[in-house]
């Protein structure tokens, strides 16, 4: 295929899911959209740092701000205003994820997958603000272009800004913290620790506004505030799972009461004193991050760009996959990376994976909350079970495992030509 023809076809579908979203954006999504419109106008009213109290953090409560302010000053439904600041982070996640096929070499449509899949189209549609710091993290592995303190600079300033939105990045600084570290310890280079500014500069920022110049409270219980919110972030909603079918549904299944349902079921048992599941699923996910970021580290034969866009992607699937309290949204920043992964020459195994674990994840989901379109929610909707998830769980835990070789491997080094064998 010409070039030619394949920027009409990319530009096609791209207006094509344009047409789609721009008809989503006049009616409601989930009950979360009601929440984000009122943190906003809280927010609005009395200040950030009076209407402050974590979930999501302060620069993601400042977009809410902003969109409260629209709805007021024009009159326009909430949801509507707050899809449309969904939908340009969502056309911005399309054009970088579009730069970051290129750079890879790989067939460029593989963004329409993104665009046009019906996972990613429902996600819109139930108005989830997941799309906003996915592109600023898509953003932060495309700048990271080189190996000078620059690259890394500019990369950790994106991630810096996506840290200070939702609690989904965590793990990505935790990640690439650990890959200064590793880093560091093997070559005694310390270029990539400019990469850990962007989220030091944006957090500390906040810190110092929320300490010194709000007023509200004592000074150090002022200076607390944001910490705890970074910290106490897993105790929000302590469940086994909370709707993502991971490997904590069926667990959740069996231990749940005759009435109870599957999403009460808390993550607080103990298996020894004083050592909860909540606690040993973390420990896995740390050990598992830090073993696959040395592992990637120490690999010679691949770019630095490539080797963070392993990283965060193994990280932002593990976590879902494995830590409790899992909401049904929380995978898809883990999903775009799949399709970044699927577009590379891969074998057949993790392709087929990445695209059942897609299929899944749209079928459970719009099980759950989906409503438009009425036909397609008529015939999804009833067939919503605890059993039915059970199913989806089994089969994205399969999903998840096939996409871990393409994930873990070494790169293959360059060719080189063979050298004789003695005579």
């Amino acid at each position: 295929m010409s070039h030619r023809h394949r920027v009409l076809g990319l530009s096609a579908g791209a207006f094509f899911g344009l047409a789609l979203k721009y008809s989503m954006l006049f009616y409601m999504g989930v009950l979360d959209m009601e929440a984000y419109y009122l943190w906003g106008k809280r927010a609005l009213e009395v200040g950030l740092a009076r209407s402050y109290q974590g979930t999501y953090f302060p620069l993601q409560y400042q977009l809410f701000e902003l969109c409260a302010w629209i709805v007021e000053r024009l009159g326009i439904q909430f949801f509507t205003v707050y899809k449309l600041l969904n939908l340009g982070f969502d056309l911005a996640a399309f054009v970088v994820l579009i730069a970051l096929l290129r750079r890879q070499n790989s067939n460029i449509f593989y963004a329409l997958l993104y665009w046009l899949h019906p996972w990613f189209l429902a996600m819109f549609s139930l108005g989830y603000v997941d799309f906003q710091f996915t592109a600023l993290v898509l953003l932060s592995v495309w700048l990271l272009r080189g190996d000078r303190p620059g690259d890394y600079l500019l990369s950790g300033t994106a991630l810096g800004a996506a840290f200070v939105m939702k609690p989904q990045v965590q793990i990505l600084v935790v990640a690439i913290g650990l890959f200064v570290l590793f880093r560091f310890l093997r070559t005694r280079d310390v270029r990539s620790a400019a990469v850990l500014l962007g989220p030091v500069v944006f957090f500390v920022g906040y810190e110092i506004y929320f300490t010194f110049f709000c007023h509200l409270h004592p000074l150090y219980v002022a200076a607390l505030g944001l910490p705890r919110s970074y910290l106490n972030i897993s105790n929000v909603m302590p469940r086994l799972t909370a709707q993502m079918t991971n490997i904590w549904y069926p667990i959740a299944y069996l231990l749940k009461g005759p009435s109870q349902r599957v999403y009460n079921v808390g993550d607080q048992i103990q298996l020894v004193s004083f050592v909860s599941v909540k606690h040993v699923a973390a420990a896995v996910v740390l050990a598992l991050v830090a073993i696959h970021v040395r592992r990637i580290e120490a690999d010679q034969g691949e770019l630095v760009s490539d080797k963070l866009l392993r990283v965060f992607g193994f990280a932002s699937l593990v976590v879902p996959f494995v830590m409790t309290s899992g909401h049904e949204n929380h995978l898809f920043l883990g999903t775009v990376f799949v399709v970044l992964i699927m577009a590379r020459p891969i074998s057949i195994g993790p392709k087929v994976a990445g695209h059942v674990l897609l299929i899944v994840q749209f079928l459970h989901l719009f099980s759950l909350y989906g409503e438009h379109p009425a036909w397609l929610a008529q015939l999804l909707r009833p067939t919503q079970s605890d059993e039915l998830a059970i199913v989806y769980s089994i089969v994205s835990l399969l999903c998840f495992g096939f996409l871990l070789k393409p994930l873990w491997a070494r790169s293959k080094p360059a060719n080189v030509p063979a050298i004789p064998a003695p005579g």
